[in-house]
């Protein structure tokens, strides 16, 4: 069997390029996402090929650069394996960028497809991206005998706060687009079994991976607080969308009267301004803004508590599973998180957790948390870790959809 990945990742070989063109939100933790699935499929596929066009925002907005990066893509995973492919050009410009994209990726995999016209042959496409799951869906009319697995980290409807007329309308007619698209689709790995109520499945296979735990992007050196008096730092990081609660921690934390704790926030996004304006009054809150994803990992890892502040109230907190959560518990470091419904419950046992959605109520809570016996905080976050890297690591995640796979035929 042939396997190929159709993916955005940051090339190694490209990363600091990515992050230094980029304006605004860096897809961190998407890009740590693939590089996780391509760790774990290399321990079931000796030959993967990779097609791939990084998610980057757009020229000239969101972009210094018109076009993307082009040449061989390489990743060696832990297991010395060297997974190889493409880094396919596309024109990066804001209104042709998802013509382009579909264009390049339908080019580079009916190319692999015609390869291979008599062995069988699987497509596991990244995201409910129309221009890649296009290409999927034209490759599939020209070789029949190409298998489509669609992998759902995120639904459309639920990515973006944008309610501008311009914004809504392009969604609208991709949302009719994929709907066209999605019959062609032979399996799908979700992050949430509750996406299955969002999507056309049907009869078809699916399987839940909530998220893939890659230790190999993990090892840094900390320097772990061990004084009596040394300050307590409360840490989170992500996206700084009000709807994600970032606000509601920042006001609790506020709350908070030992001077001996520290709120300290990285990422970007809608809240920025406010998180900033609240510096200014607590000077015990430190914000670090977007940083490179191995300076985030250091700093999670000397912090003495993490926070998901994520409530879930909205409807949308059913199909997601926070990236971060899974990091946080293999920090070591104990880990504060509301009971949000995609979040499987196994996960619970090895956080402290909260139910009432209330300001006094997360105050209260990390005060209780800040108060316990190092040996005890140490114990959770151990534990914790372990669950991490012992169920959810690239292996054991990347079974599941060999399972897959292996049902399609």
């Amino acid at each position: 069997m042939k396997v190929s990945l159709l993916l955005g990742c940051f090339p190694s070989d490209k990363y600091d390029e990515i992050v230094s063109n980029s304006k605004g939100v860096i897809q961190y933790a998407a890009d740590a996402l693939q590089k996780s699935f391509l760790e774990g499929l290399s321990t079931f596929f000796d030959d993967i090929h990779v097609i791939n066009l990084p998610y980057i925002g757009s020229f000239p907005f969101r972009y210094k650069v018109l076009t993307s990066s082009t040449g061989k893509f390489s990743y060696v995973s832990q297991n010395g394996k060297c997974l190889e492919g493409e880094n396919v050009k596309f024109l990066n410009l804001t209104g042709v960028k998802g013509y382009s994209r579909y264009v390049a990726a339908k080019r580079s995999l009916i190319k692999w497809c015609e390869n291979y016209m008599d062995e069988e042959k699987v497509v596991l496409v990244y995201a409910i991206h129309s221009p890649f799951l296009k290409a999927c869906v034209d490759a599939k009319r020209k070789c029949k005998s190409l298998k489509i697995i669609l992998i759902v980290p995120d639904l459309p409807d639920y990515m973006s706060d944008n309610k501008s007329i311009i914004y809504r309308m392009s969604k609208k007619c991709d949302a009719i687009l994929l709907k066209s698209l999605y019959p062609y689709v032979d399996g799908f790995v979700l992050l949430s079994k509750y996406m299955t109520e969002m999507l056309p499945i049907g009869n078809k296979s699916w399987t839940v991976v909530e998220g893939i735990f890659n230790n190999s992007q993990d090892d840094v050196l900390v320097d772990k607080k061990t004084s009596k008096d040394a300050l307590q730092y409360i840490f989170y990081a992500g996206t700084l969308a009000k709807r994600y609660g970032v606000m509601n921690l920042v006001e609790a934390f506020m709350h908070i009267t030992n001077q001996n704790t520290r709120l300290v926030i990285c990422g970007a996004g809608d809240s920025e301004k406010e998180i900033v304006k609240c510096t200014s009054i607590d000077k015990r809150i430190i914000f670090k803004g977007q940083l490179p994803r191995i300076e985030v990992l250091k700093l999670q890892k000397e912090s003495t508590l993490l926070v998901n502040p994520r409530t879930p109230e909205e409807e949308y907190t059913k199909f997601s599973f926070p990236s971060k959560t899974m990091e946080y518990l293999a920090s070591g470091v104990p880990v504060l998180l509301y009971k949000l419904p995609g979040i499987p419950e196994e996960y619970f046992q090895y956080c402290y957790s909260i139910e009432d959605l209330s300001i006094e109520c997360l105050t209260n809570k990390m005060n209780e948390i800040l108060s316990l016996d190092s040996y005890e905080l140490k114990l959770k976050g151990d534990k914790a870790r372990e669950f991490i890297l012992r169920e959810k690591n690239p292996a054991s995640q990347a079974r599941k959809i060999v399972d897959l796979i292996n049902s399609l035929y």
